[in-house]
């Protein structure tokens, strides 16, 4: 006996799984193909560079001032007219040589009368000294005269040094400026009277500063206080076509507070007559030993990073703080691997990611 009801269910399922052998033959016939699974994100390929170890001679260059290595003001240190003038302004004078006369008149007539004076205190003391061993005169008294007879002498002096004064004459070699007064003025009647100014030219002193950085780096702030810093100069001069060579000879003893510089200075010996005290030139410092740095191409840095690559291929970044170096290159200022690969061409957008290296046989770029 068959349960309708089950008759039913048999027929139903005969007929979905005829449908069900349809649609997978239909499918079949018509090429489908099973549902694959989503495609995998493909890898980045890069190209990479290490970073280059240079050596090179560091080099700064400041602005520095050139200055005489000696400057006297010639001056009228006593009352007298001005009788002449033995140069012409600017001119290159000698040592010893006469520049300026006074009118010794009155200087000469007060020696002659210091002189005298002088003379009649001697007297006063030769009588006063024959007369004491007889008692005739008192100790004092003869003490008194041999102190005015003293007091003679140093008026005397000073009345010759006074008119040595009238003849004034250059200290040493140098190129003297422009007078400030002329032939037939009174002059020292209120103290000094400044005349011209000398400058001593060769030597020639170059005076410049470098901050407390670059003072460390160069070696000129030493750790013992008496150590005195030669580092080698070049001096570029507006109008000369070579620069001229010397080398550091003064360190001051203390920074300035307000700017944080220390000054240094250099000396020129036998400079080209055409330089002069006030003009600025070009220093160029050079360190006392060679300097080793590392460097990478230009497009490997973004900003202040870098993007090393990991054995595993992951990329990360670095900063870094950079100079402009050679061509298309920077220099590292920060400490770094040398055998550090980097992303050629920054990528930020591959921060975290894995990459393929395509150039390791082009890893040292030129």
């Amino acid at each position: 006996i068959i349960n309708p009801m089950n008759a039913l269910s048999m027929k139903t399922l005969s007929v979905t799984c005829g449908y069900g052998l349809l649609l997978m033959a239909g499918c079949f016939l018509a090429g489908c193909k099973p549902q694959e699974n989503a495609p995998r994100q493909s890898v980045p390929v890069v190209s990479v560079s290490v970073p280059q170890k240079l050596t090179f001679d560091s080099s700064i260059t400041v602005t520095g001032t050139l200055s005489a290595s000696e400057q006297v003001q010639i001056t009228a240190r006593v009352a007298a007219t001005l009788q002449s003038v033995n140069f012409k302004d600017g001119d290159l004078v000698q040592a010893g040589q006469v520049l300026f006369t006074l009118d010794p008149a009155a200087l000469q007539a007060q020696l002659n009368s210091d002189q005298a004076a002088l003379i009649n205190a001697q007297r006063e003391t030769d009588r006063d000294q024959a007369l004491y061993p007889s008692r005739v005169i008192s100790l004092s008294t003869l003490q008194d005269a041999q102190t005015a007879r003293d007091q003679a002498l140093a008026q005397r002096d000073i009345a010759q040094i006074n008119l040595g004064y009238t003849r004034i004459t250059a200290p040493f070699t140098g190129r003297i400026g422009r007078r400030t007064v002329d032939v037939g003025n009174l002059v020292g009647t209120s103290g000094n009277t400044v005349l011209a100014t000398l400058n001593k030219i060769d030597p020639l002193y170059v005076t410049f500063s470098l901050n407390q950085s670059d003072a460390t780096r160069f070696g000129i702030i030493a750790a013992r206080s008496d150590a005195v810093a030669h580092q080698p100069l070049d001096i570029t001069i507006p109008g000369l076509s070579e620069p001229l060579h010397t080398a550091i000879d003064f360190v001051d003893n203390q920074l300035d507070s307000a700017s944080g510089n220390i000054t240094l200075r250099a000396t020129l010996h036998q400079p080209p007559v055409n330089l002069l005290p006030g003009m600025f030139v070009q220093v160029t410092l050079h360190a006392a030993a060679p300097v080793s740095q590392l460097q990478l191409p230009a497009t490997a840095v973004q900003g202040d990073s870098i993007f090393p690559v990991a054995a595993d291929g992951t990329v990360s970044r670095l900063s870094v703080k950079t100079a402009p170096g050679s061509g298309e290159h920077v220099i590292l200022l920060s400490a770094i691997d040398n055998t550090q690969r980097v992303l050629t061409f920054a990528r930020p957008d591959l921060l975290g990611r894995k990459v393929n290296v395509s150039n390791e046989a082009q890893s040292q770029h030129d």
